[in-house]
């Protein structure tokens, strides 16, 4: 019997998603960072981290250095996709 895939939410748009198709990221202290397997996290999905006005958003929600956060979000979604 073949298992089912866990399917996720992305936090900014609200879509739902097979969770090997989404960026994990965590906040650790005030730093969003990639999620290490503690604590707990969240997930984006590709459209998010490509839409501009999205990631302005998250930057302010998470009161984030924006030039860092979208490196971040950039070397992760390489990382994940493809």
């Amino acid at each position: 019997m073949k298992k089912s895939q866990p399917i996720r939410m992305c936090i900014a748009c609200r879509s739902r998603n097979p969770q090997n198709t989404l960026i994990r990221l965590k906040l650790s202290g005030k730093e969003v960072i990639a999620f290490d397997g503690n604590g707990k996290s969240f997930y984006l999905c590709d459209a998010c981290v490509k839409n501009e006005k999205k990631v302005k958003g998250l930057v302010k929600r998470f009161n984030q250095d924006s030039e860092h956060f979208i490196k971040l979000l950039t070397e992760l979604y390489l990382n994940v996709s493809h």
